[in-house]
């Protein structure tokens, strides 16, 4: 066949869609793809109308459901193996009509082509195990690869069939932005899909497509409906993984990772995977062997070195966190994450407090929108009981709140600060929300406070109750009891339970209790004996402490007020109420 008599044939074939694209003159681009006719027939063929998630459809004409396509002579069973897209359906159809070169028509070569076209750009893990011989037709088809080749959506295909409806899409793989064509492609997957449902390719592509405009859910389930007609493939499993971790479904995306590492023990991409959702499930040990193994074939991946410093973090291993990220920082000593990192390390390790408000004070600086650094500026000054970048706790919380109104912790922040200001009934409304949204115990125990300081007695009663019957042994729960009994007039209770749980508690616990027995004496001497007995339990009990300092200034003993004083600040030098409370204190023993 010579060349001219080639490019009159694909003239003849491609006429239709010419006059259409033609006639359409101004129409969007993301509605090119519809003005064409639709013509198919596979075996498994669906007359109708494909409808998109999005409401919109391609209709596939039912009057030329028997037109014959470019492929209608090569054998059903193989179009079919083409059309599923899997490389195992690539790999017997190919098989199928695998020959001497010269032997191919025109047509097989066409096919032959873009099959491993599908091989090389879709399933690029996959080997291409045949001979790809010489074009010369000029198709559609192959245009469609070559503009996806190019990062172009291929309006011009005239989708007369399944692969050109699918092949176009091909492009949404290697594309960062999807948004100039994303409707297009959707309805011509969802097309496709209406002609051959148990695509492999199509369901895949769809999957990219959907994750690539944050459709997550929607993504999901075509990668799952891809995986099952694929399952020793790598990308459908990798991509049902990733999704499931994009989701939060961390377990369901760490099972499919771990099947998937066992297979590819050097794939970076299933590595770092194993190391996200093995972290998020608090697998630490498991989280930092992958990020160790990342690291040995990438040792300049900043992004990791940053993670295992988090992971050691995590873990305690506060000097080899420290140490990576020194090493990090000679980079890049500003980004959010190792800013949010130095400040931690600094306040859990090195106890440095205004080291770390320091460093969120930057953070703040660069970030002044990132919740997660108004979170931790507002953490620091719930603890400190100041100011952090001139705002209190609550106004850190309240900006949070302003980018994310259902931020429960966030709220708890706002509850805290409130509590920590006095002002008990703004933060009985604010509590109670907070405990409609999150029924922790440590909201519980809040809640309570607040309740006792309101004389909210009854409802104080009522929350505690339930938590002690079915925590009895929870020493949070234990105290938080104790407390309500004694401030709900219920004295006797709380004095009976305490002498009978006093014989076996931890040294913790008999501290808590001798300080709240110290509460119920009946003298003033025989608190300050339970009081000490307190001390010997647990040194560090600064309410005991502060407990001593209120009898003894109480008594005017100022000395010995302030001996206990002193020991609470030390135990808490950033408490500027305390330090204000011992200075006065200094003044009147001069």
């Amino acid at each position: 066949m010579s060349i001219a008599s080639k490019f009159a044939r694909y003239v003849i074939f491609l006429c239709p869609i010419v006059c259409i694209f033609l006639s359409c003159g101004s129409v969007p681009k993301t509605a090119a793809a519809n003005q064409s006719s639709k013509e198919y027939a596979p075996d498994s063929s669906r007359d109708g109308e494909a409808t998109s998630a999005g409401g919109t459809s391609i209709k596939i004409d039912k009057s030329r459901k028997n037109s014959r396509t470019y492929f209608s002579g090569i054998d059903g069973k193989v179009m079919a193996g083409v059309e599923n897209g899997s490389p195992d359906s690539i790999r017997a159809a190919v098989s199928a009509i695998r020959k001497p070169e010269l032997d191919y028509t025109e047509t097989e070569k066409v096919l032959l082509s873009v099959t491993a076209a599908v091989m090389e750009m879709v399933w690029p893990s996959e080997k291409i195990d045949w001979d790809v011989p010489e074009v010369t037709d000029v198709t559609p088809y192959l245009g469609a690869i070559d503009s996806a080749r190019k990062g172009v959506y291929d309006l011009s295909t005239g989708n007369v069939d399944f692969l050109t409806l699918v092949l176009p899409s091909v492009v949404v793989i290697s594309a960062d932005d999807v948004a100039d064509y994303a409707q297009t492609a959707e309805q011509a997957l969802t097309a496709g899909l209406q002609l051959r449902p148990d695509s492999v390719l199509a369901h895949y592509l769809l999957g990219i497509l959907y994750g690539k405009t944050g459709r997550n859910s929607d993504a999901l389930s075509h990668f799952a409906a891809a995986s099952r007609g694929a399952p020793s493939c790598f990308e459908t499993a990798y991509a049902q993984a990733d999704c499931l971790k994009r989701l939060g479904r961390m377990e369901e995306s760490s099972a499919i990772a771990g099947s998937l590492v066992a297979r590819y023990p050097s794939d970076i991409r299933i590595l770092k995977l194993c190391a996200e959702t093995s972290f998020s499930l608090k697998n630490y040990s498991a989280a930092e062997e992958y990020v160790a193994r990342v690291l040995q074939q990438d040792p300049n991946d900043l992004e990791y070195v940053l993670f295992r410093a988090r992971i050691l973090t995590e873990k305690g291993d506060y000097i080899r966190a420290a140490s990576l990220l020194d090493v990090y920082a000679r980079q890049n000593s500003i980004s959010r994450d190792y800013l949010l990192l130095r400040a931690r390390i600094q306040r859990d390790w090195s106890k440095n407090i205004s080291a770390a408000v320091s460093t969120i004070e930057t953070a703040l600086a660069k970030y002044p929108g990132d919740t997660d650094v108004l979170l931790f500026a507002a953490q620091l000054a719930s603890a400190t009981d100041a100011p952090v970048a001139g705002k209190t706790s609550e106004q850190l919380a309240e900006a949070v709140l302003a980018i994310s109104p259902d931020n429960t912790e966030a709220l708890r922040y706002q509850v805290e600060g409130m509590v920590e200001s006095g002002t008990w009934q703004k933060a009985y409304a604010l509590s109670k929300k907070l405990l409609a949204k999150d029924n922790s115990h440590q909201t519980a125990f809040t809640h309570i406070r607040i309740c006792l300081e309101l004389g909210k007695k009854d409802e104080a009663w009522n929350l505690i109750s339930p938590l002690y019957r079915d925590y009895p042994d929870d020493e949070n729960v234990l105290q938080s009891y104790i407390i309500v009994l004694t401030r709900t007039d219920r004295a006797s209770q709380a004095l009976s339970l305490i002498n009978s749980r006093l014989p076996d508690a931890s040294p913790k616990m008999k501290s808590f209790f001798y300080y709240r027995r110290s509460f119920l004496d009946s003298t003033q001497d025989e608190s300050l004996a339970d009081l000490r007995s307190s001390l010997i339990a647990n040194p560090r009990n600064a309410d005991a402490l502060f407990r001593l300092y209120q009898l003894y200034y109480n008594q005017k003993d100022y000395r010995k007020a302030q001996y206990y004083l002193k020991q609470v600040v030390a135990l808490d030098p950033n408490n500027a109420a305390m330090r204000k409370l011992n200075d006065d204190l200094t003044g009147l023993i001069k």
